[in-house]
């Protein structure tokens, strides 16, 4: 049963991983259909592994109190459900039911955070990061946590994860016109040599390759 287990989370890596860096930012629409087919099957199996019983149909309190349910175990699977769901929200933000959803997530992404800050190279802050960094006040962002979850990010790393210093540019920077900031994340990115992590190199090329393409657009950007 372990080993089906631990072959479903590198499946969901994989498949969030492919939306994230070939179809977001060509097609956002099939990107969304992505997220929210694996925020789907994530969160069957957390409710399956864990034993909670119908997540999704919970909030608020209720909602919160069920997840301290979900002990450390659980761990890859709560993160991977958050990863799908803050990226199907990221991609809707003008849909009435992400808006409802923001608060879960986010107790999704705290409850992660609180089992293991350091999970997937300190992931729960790069995540909460970049949900906090890429919406406005008033759609529930938060420069200033934002801020403190990429630092906190980059220091656990080591700033060798290179979506980190992209997500903190491409969110947080973007949206408190930090143009400086902006250009030194990127321009650091494209100067790490990708031997300086060689276990998550795909992911970095990745990095790599959305960084250039942001620099490119930085006048349409400020």
């Amino acid at each position: 049963m372990r080993q089906i287990s631990v072959f479903l989370i590198i499946y969901l890596k994989v498949f969030v991983l492919n939306a994230f860096s070939f179809v977001e930012d060509s097609d956002p629409l099939r990107a969304s259909m992505l997220y929210a087919r694996g925020k789907g099957y994530a969160i069957r199996s957390l409710e399956e592994s864990s034993g909670v019983v119908s997540l999704s149909t919970l909030f608020g309190e209720e909602f919160k109190q069920t997840l301290k349910k979900i002990g450390l175990k659980n761990l890859s699977w709560l993160f991977w459900t958050s990863q799908c769901w803050a990226g199907w929200i990221m991609l809707n933000l003008d849909n009435s039911e992400a808006f409802i959803d923001v608060s879960r997530v986010e107790e999704l992404m705290k409850r992660t955070l609180n089992l293991d800050e350091k999970y997937h190279y300190a992931g729960p802050h790069l995540v909460l990061g970049g949900f906090y960094g890429s919406r406005t006040k008033i759609l529930g962002g938060s420069p200033k946590k934002a801020r403190f979850h990429f630092k906190r990010s980059l220091e656990i790393n080591k700033r060798k994860f290179l979506l980190t210093q992209l997500m903190f540019a491409k969110t947080y920077a973007v949206q408190t016109q930090d143009r400086d900031l902006f250009e030194s994340l990127l321009k650091e990115v494209l100067e790490t040599s990708l031997n300086s992590f060689p276990e998550q190199r795909l992911a970095n090329e990745v990095a790599k390759q959305k960084a250039k393409d942001l620099l490119g657009a930085i006048d349409d950007l400020f």
